[in-house]
């Protein structure tokens, strides 16, 4: 049921999910409640591809959404490895720890997708990746990392490929997270976080973390990459959320700035 196609331990490994459409002809398929959801294109999304930057908290909770709503294929990089502390909130077991996280977590989404996407995990940073390879081919971009070096990088790789890319980050006290949409000749990254483009601050290890927080964004994040994927509707491009109740979330435009340091330099190029 569950299929190793290629990989060793020092090189990607690529694992696909079973297919379970049509096994059960007198039931309803996998795939039924979502089809009758109003936008949702499922021939659509289950031929397109997902790169996700970083295998952790974030982009852990993102990748079993979309392996469950089955993407076509979902590409994961990340050159870190599993630690304790990473269990209370990620896709890892026990047996995980010491291992890459990326190839952990292709291999442990194998048991949460029953419509065939095929996994495949980059032992490797996205940027250290690109070093000495061709990126592969995606749809979209989606950035769940802790640093904005990463986050302005991938943003600047969506708008060479000319493809989307959704950003997603939470707070240190676990109350807030935001997502933001980049999509080709609108706001980018840079455009909405202009203070970041010049940053040389790197994440402090041990940032506090909790589950609650990181699976509601990563919803947020899946229903985004449905707006730009398929066709659900979205009126915003940046969205904030506040657990706690005591601010407002918030849900805006973010308009594209004519002195963006980011596409601004990348449009005169």
């Amino acid at each position: 049921m569950l299929e190793l196609i290629f990989g060793s331990s020092q090189q990607p490994k690529t694992f696909r999910c079973t297919n379970l459409n049509g096994r059960f002809p007198d039931l309803a398929s996998v795939d039924a409640r979502q089809l009758a959801i109003p936008g949702f294109d499922q021939k659509k999304y289950g031929t397109s591809t997902v790169l996700a930057v970083g295998s952790g908290g974030l982009n852990g909770e993102s990748a079993e959404g979309f392996v469950r709503k089955g993407i076509g294929k979902l590409l994961l990089f990340d050159g870190d490895t599993v630690e304790p502390s990473n269990l209370n909130r990620q896709f890892f077991s026990a047996a995980d720890i010491g291992k890459n996280k990326a190839l952990c977590l292709a291999k442990n989404l194998r048991q949460h997708g029953y419509l065939g996407t095929e996994m495949t995990g980059y032992p490797f940073y996205l940027q250290e990746w690109m070093e000495n390879h061709d990126i592969p081919r995606s749809d979209l971009i989606v950035c769940g990392v802790d640093n904005d070096q990463t986050r302005l990088f991938a943003a600047k790789l969506a708008m060479e490929l000319n493809i989307p890319a959704v950003f997603s980050a939470v707070s240190r006290d676990g109350n807030q997270g935001y997502v933001f949409v980049q999509e080709p000749g609108r706001a980018c990254f840079g455009c909405a976080f202009p203070q970041t483009v010049t940053t040389t601050e790197s994440p402090c290890p041990n940032t506090p973390a909790i589950k609650d927080v990181l699976k509601l964004i990563a919803g947020v994040v899946l229903y985004a990459a449905d707006t730009v994927l398929c066709d659900r509707k979205r009126n915003w491009n940046y969205r904030m959320i506040h657990l706690a109740g005591f601010m407002p979330d918030m849900n805006t435009n973010i308009k594209k700035r004519s002195n963006c340091l980011l596409c601004g330099d990348l449009e005169g190029k």
